[in-house]
């Protein structure tokens, strides 16, 4: 606890995956006052085709996304 998931498209290389989820877990850390050994952080890679979905289940009139996207159209991202 706690565990976030990055859920993106495919295209950041596995370094830049990793610096940002060492990152997150950092700003966890000291936000919250979570010890580092209790944080995880994975990531899960989709391809544009499978963006509509994701948006749709996930982030899409959820009120426990907190930071909302600039586009509400996830096939033009507009």
């Amino acid at each position: 606890m706690p565990h976030i998931v990055i859920k993106t498209i495919s295209g950041p290389s596995q370094e830049q995956l990793q610096k940002a989820a060492e990152e997150i877990a950092a700003v966890v850390q000291r936000t919250m006052g979570k010890p580092e050994k209790y944080i995880s952080v994975s990531v899960e890679e989709y391809d544009y085709s499978q963006w509509e979905e994701v948006y749709n289940t996930y982030v899409k009139d959820k009120d426990n996304v907190l930071v909302q996207p600039g586009y509400t159209d996830p096939k033009t991202f507009t």
